[in-house]
């Protein structure tokens, strides 16, 4: 351990003068690394795939991508809904600007953002990702853009291609992706700003980031910034704890797709985020994860944001299969009585590897409500199913 401090020490101390003298700082493919997901032993692939490959790696950047499709059905006594999805198209294009600065970019295509859709309620174009890392040395890495922040497992650690499940937990699309004053809708938990990140040992990894704080790909709309700080210890193989603390400070806006709880109130409207959680990872056998987060504004007395959430997964590896079940809760003390924010939700599942790149994900869930949408509405429970096919290349 001492080893690694005095390494970082030196890094930084080497490396400063050329910072700030570089015309632009850049990032690594990935963030933290990802727990392995577990792949079944790949089964021989038709020749065409084989040539794609080839014509891929000859390519001066790396090209890949995935397409999430499928079929969704929702329930409840109020009303029902059956659709095919397309429900994510990302094209990802990943670079080298020098020996040791990497560049990335992520294009969304099937972007369902709530009022980013076209007149005709089409989704749009969206550009998800647009960084650089400078790779210093292990132990500190730089990163400018805009890229996803460090809030949570799910958001960081995990993406959509190696998510046991069809959807992300609602710490994701209602904490770590969606800002209540600056926007009140998910937006991939993007943010523009820059990230100090790097790996002490094997046992420890930090990230510090300062972000706009307001809606991707926009420019702040006030003075004040957001603040990351996120650390993960992982003590034994296959197993780590991790925890992240945002603050910032918000100018609330009257976006489409949902309404500032303080609207022209403040453009300093505080806030603070934060979430912890465990995770065990066997590629071949136990996945066990669990996540808690809160969000909460005060000013002058006044409560304006008061949520939390929570999940536990637990899967197995069992070659291609990987079944599932997963809880989660969120509340809303704010709006209590809006269904989608107060809600205990049982989701049952399988993934089934058919190819190295192609897998299949069957999931059911179901939702109960608390006594105040009830009261409300009368709704006490929903059904979900989802049946999806992702294929990366």
């Amino acid at each position: 351990m001492k080893k690694s401090i005095f390494t970082l020490l030196s890094c930084a101390a080497l490396t400063a003068p050329a910072m700030f003298a570089e015309d632009a700082v850049a990032t690594e493919a990935n963030a933290a690394e990802p727990v392995a997901e577990a792949v079944a032993e790949p089964v021989a692939e038709p020749k065409a795939q084989s040539d794609f490959a080839e014509f891929l790696k000859k390519m001066p950047v790396k090209l890949s991508g995935y397409l999430q499709t499928g079929w969704n059905y929702t329930s409840n006594k109020n009303a029902s809904t059956s659709s095919f999805q397309a429900k994510r198209l990302r094209l990802i294009v990943d670079g080298k600007v020098s020996e040791s600065i990497d560049f990335r970019l992520q294009i969304e295509a099937f972007n369902g953002i709530a009022g980013s859709k076209n007149g005709n309620g089409q989704k749009n174009i969206q550009v998800m990702d647009a960084f650089a890392t400078w790779k210093i040395c292990p132990e500190f890495k730089v990163r400018a853009g805009q890229f996803y922040t460090p809030l949570g497992y799910e958001n960081y650690d995990i993406s959509p291609a190696t998510l046991e499940t069809v959807d992300f937990s609602n710490i994701v699309y209602n904490i770590a992706c969606r800002n209540p004053y600056s926007y009140n809708f998910v937006d991939y938990g993007r943010d523009l700003g820059v990230m100090l990140m790097g790996d002490i040992d094997k046992y420890f990894h930090y990230d510090l980031a300062v972000t706009n704080g307001s809606i991707p790909c926009a420019d702040d709309n006030n003075n004040t910034k957001d603040i990351y700080a996120s650390v993960t210890i992982k003590p034994f193989k296959n197993f780590n704890v991790k925890a992240t603390y945002n603050w910032g400070e918000y100018n609330p806006q009257a976006l489409n797709g949902g309404n500032a709880p303080a609207l022209g109130l403040s453009k300093y409207m505080p806030m603070n985020r934060f979430v912890a959680g465990l995770w065990y990872n066997d590629p071949t056998g136990l996945d066990l994860r669990a996540e808690y987060g809160f969000m909460k504004s005060k000013k002058d007395g006044a409560t304006y944001v008061d949520e939390q959430g929570a999940y536990v997964l637990l899967g197995y590896h069992a070659g291609k299969f990987l079944p599932l079940v997963r809880w989660d809760m969120y509340k809303d003390k704010q709006a209590e009585t809006v269904a989608g924010k107060n809600y205990n939700r049982i989701l049952a599942g399988v993934t089934y590897q058919l190819f190295k790149n192609v897998k299949i994900q069957l999931n059911y869930g179901h939702y109960m409500y608390n006594s105040s949408v009830k009261n409300a509405g009368g709704l006490e429970k929903s059904e979900q199913v989802q049946l999806m096919g992702l294929f990366k290349f």
